[in-house]
């Protein structure tokens, strides 16, 4: 055989243009079409939230410390091309006349900040229609202040406002900062100045708690490369800050809304390879004579071998190169779709999702085709005189093996979520089993129900059980399709929905802090009185953790941890909130310990390796308190309430002058009611978190999005894979009903038990796949995006239904030939 590379191509162009190859050469374009459209939107979308959500650390990375940064630093950063910027942060009491107060002032250098933009305007508390974008940062003698000190201290546009030895000009009502969220540990309203002023108002002394901000902002490379060179300098001092650690809320939006586009995009993989898989198996059965041919001409099987690999390397790499212009144009038109929906603009994507996409081809043209084929050269000679001489297929457990090894490989390099990975490959598994031990089991009880029914019927199970292995691998072949398209419909639908309804339209929009006694019941009755939520009043005194045990926290324990580092917002209940869980020790009164018990966030209590029983000493003001480790709880900081890390026992704090603090949900149409409020309660502090609240939601709009515009090319991947599912045993389907038809029997019985017979395996594998698509919701819920199980009944009735419908009607028409075309026609056809 001369030049085998051409007469592979020669062979690959016929068997295309026969269409023997049209399932398989779709299904590969499909599976790196879906893949690269995922990866690379996701890619997109990933980098542009991010990039938006650095707003809320005006740059794409901090640096945090109590000392300013040393000179040297700065240089170094103008060696990597990064924009920069400072902040000092410090609390200051403020004056005009006879009024003062104590406020949270920021001075800021030029360019802050460098992502995001401040908003400005000429009233307090101003509706969005009211407010103006600025690039600009207070001159030197200017400050601009935030809503509520004006009312507080009976100010105007205008007036002067003393810190320290200077006097300033208040010359605008800052609206908005974007990293304005302080957190609960504020220490009241903001007023924003120029940093060139901070020396002149002698406020900063030695001892004095200053925290100093520096700002960065460039390419990702050349920040994760400065990080390298800065690492080893920061010490225990200085911290480097991203936008996931420092607004929890958001990192973990943009993490979930990840998954969920990971999760779709393995759904399509699935389901495409699976369609390759039969799709080449019966391309291997189609071409047995033809191999048989070249070997009784003398061809040895190697180049044999050679001749049908070269076939497939051919194929995969124009189907692949066709996949990943598919997907561009489909990462396209979502990235559109979700851009003119929701304005918001993408960023480029980077070289490693089209990477992805063609090592996706590749992978599962050598894992899922390549099996099937192998074995061809195989086949005897002999095949060219005896039709019944059939070929020894590959071992069942090598074969699957390697799809395993495929799904596992595909998956994990794509989600790099090894939880999201083993879920799916757990379902997967657990669906395959039962429905073969399942389905093995009903086919086998099927032979007395078919003896008692109907000719129809009796024909319809007679077929089934004659194919027994075909019947068994199309079951378990359909349930796995119906059940990954199932999750994908219900992950569109349900989980994305339930995961919006944890950030309702009435959801909690601002924090009201520094409270006293005398002042948080009248203020609860307030809200009340204008029938606006409030959630339960919270006691709050700052301390700090000193010990654990015997072991005294020092200066090299602080570095390591946040928690250590900082004063921390203590507090107590006698109810545990309701989105927080036990998840080891007792909630009061159950706990029977000495003395004070406290309750510890689960995420803290790993970082400094607390233990239920554990004993821990706080300092609170000079004031020492030891209590007992009494239980550990997961918090749900997605939701818009007070949380903290340590919650104590009734009373333990009562004797350290608390202050209360609560959330509310105020209408942004009432902003005057915030200024009375205010006005009012001149000592309280009000914290705005609606933008947070606006960014949560708007990932999670374009992440449903998203996901509903793939599901409709997954829905094609799962028709390709029913289709193939028939195809793969259509010839001997044919053979057998034009025998019958010849033997005399009507069309109408014919029709009628291939619909049955068809209907029948979609039946079962409807039900299958309902258990497999509960199992994977449910793991997927409670392991991956840390949500309530739930049960979906109408999944149990719509799902087998319409399995028996669509999978009824595919086969009947895939079987049309035979009702049409006159027997000996068709018998001729597959003997030839």
């Amino acid at each position: 055989m001369r030049q085998p590379w051409l007469l592979s191509v020669r062979l690959l162009w016929r068997n295309l243009r026969g269409g023997e190859l049209t399932i398989l050469a779709v299904s590969v374009v499909l599976a790196v079409a879906v893949v690269t459209a995922i990866a690379v939107f996701a890619d997109r979308m990933d980098h542009s939230l991010k990039q938006q959500s650095h707003a809320y650390l005006a740059a794409d990375r901090q640096v945090s410390s109590r000392f300013p940064m040393p000179d040297h630093w700065f240089t170094q950063a103008n060696q990597f091309d990064l924009q920069q910027s400072r902040i000092i942060e410090f609390g200051s009491m403020v004056f005009a006349g006879e009024e003062m107060t104590l406020a949270s002032v920021k001075a800021v250098a030029e360019g802050y900040p460098l992502r995001g933009q401040l908003e400005v305007s000429q009233i307090p508390f101003a509706t969005a229609a009211q407010m103006q974008v600025t690039t600009a940062i207070p001159a030197p003698g200017e400050v601009w202040v935030e809503s509520s000190l004006l009312p507080m201290m009976g100010l105007a546009l205008g007036d002067s406002l003393w810190i320290g030895e200077q006097s300033f000009t208040i010359k605008q009502v800052l609206m908005y900062e974007p990293d304005g969220n302080r957190g609960i540990s504020m220490t009241g309203p903001r007023v924003l100045m120029n940093i060139a002023d901070v020396p002149a108002t002698g406020v900063i002394q030695p001892g004095s708690r200053i925290s100093y901000l520096w700002l960065l902002a460039g390419e990702e490379d050349n920040l994760e490369r400065f990080k390298e060179w800065l690492e080893p300098e920061l010490g225990e001092h200085y911290r480097w800050r991203t936008v996931e650690e420092s607004e929890r809320r958001l990192g973990g939006a943009l993490n979930r809304g990840k998954s969920f586009l990971m999760l779709a995009a393995m759904i399509g993989v699935l389901l495409a390879g699976v369609a390759i898989a039969m799709a080449s198996q019966q391309f291997a059965r189609v071409n047995q004579d033809a191999v048989a041919l070249f070997k009784s001409l003398g061809s040895p099987s190697g180049q044999v071998r050679f001749l049908y690999f070269g076939q497939l390397l051919c194929l995969g790499v124009l189907a692949t190169l066709l996949g990943l212009a598919a997907g561009e144009v489909l990462h396209r038109f979502i990235a559109q779709s979700i851009g003119a929906l929701f304005n918001v603009t993408l960023v480029g994507a980077s070289l490693q999702p089209y990477v992805i996409g063609f090592f996706a081809g590749l992978v599962c043209l050598l894992c899922f085709a390549l099996p099937p084929i192998w074995p061809l050269p195989n086949l005897p000679p002999i095949r060219i005189l005896r039709s019944d001489v059939e070929l020894a297929a590959a071992n069942p457990w090598l074969r699957g093996g390697l799809g395993v090894l495929a799904i596992m490989v595909l998956i994990g390099v794509y989600s790099l979520d090894l939880k999201l990975t083993l879920t799916v490959m757990a379902g997967l598994f657990a669906v395959t089993l039962l429905a073969a031990l399942l389905g093995f089991v009903l086919l086998k009880s099927s032979r007395q129900l078919g003896s008692r029914a109907g000719s129809i019927w009796r024909l319809a199970i007679a077929n089934l059980l004659r194919n027994g292995q075909h019947s068994l691998t199309q079951l378990v072949v359909f349930a796995t399709a119906i059940m990954l398209l199932q999750v994908l419909y219900l992950v569109r639908t349900s989980l994305i929905d339930e995961w919006r309804l944890q950030l309702p339209d009435d959801a909690p929009n601002h924090f009201i802090l520094n409270m006293s006694a005398n002042e948080s019941s009248a203020i609860k009755s307030r809200f009340e009185a204008d029938h606006y939520f409030i959630s339960p009043l919270y006691p709050m005194v700052l301390g700090r953790l000193v010990a654990h045990n015997d072991h005294h926290y020092q200066e090299e324990d602080r570095g390591k941890s946040n928690t250590l580092r900082r004063e921390l917002n203590l507090s107590w209940t006698a109810e545990l909130p309701a989105d927080n869980r036990i998840e080891a020790g007792q909630w009061w009164p159950e706990w029977q310990g000495e003395g004070y018990g406290v309750s510890v966030e689960e995420f803290t209590a790993g970082e400094l390796g607390l233990s239920v029983g554990d004993k821990l000493q706080f300092s609170l003001g000079g004031l020492e308190l030891s209590a007992t480790v009494a239980s550990i709880r997961s918090v749900d900081w997605n939701a818009m309430t007070p949380n903290f890390y340590f919650l104590f026992s009734p009373g333990a704090l009562e004797n350290y002058s608390p202050t209360y603090m609560t959330s509310a949900t105020i209408p942004t149409s009432d902003k005057q009611f915030i200024t009375e409020l205010i006005r009012d309660y001149p000592t309280i502090v009000v914290i705005e978190v609606d933008r947070i609240i606006e960014r949560i939601k708007s990932i999670v709009d374009q992440v449903s999005q998203g996901v509903g515009l793939v599901l409709w090319v997954v829905l094609m991947g799962g028709v390709l894979v029913l289709v193939a599912a028939v195809n793969a045993s259509m010839q001997a389907r044919l053979h057998e009903t034009s025998i019958i038809r010849a033997l005399g029997s009507s069309r109408r019985k014919l029709v009628g038990s291939l619909w049955l017979e068809f209907s029948l395996l979609g039946f079962l594998a409807g039900l299958m796949a309902v258990i497999g698509t509960e199992s994977i919701l449910w793991s997927l819920r409670v392991f991956v995006f840390e949500l309530q199980g739930s049960f979906h009944w109408q999944m149990w009735i719509a799902g087998p239904l319409l399995a028996t419908l669509f999978i009824g009607l595919l086969g009947a028409l895939a079987c049309r030939r035979v009702v049409v075309v006159p027997p000996a026609l068709v018998l001729r056809e597959l003997q030839s």
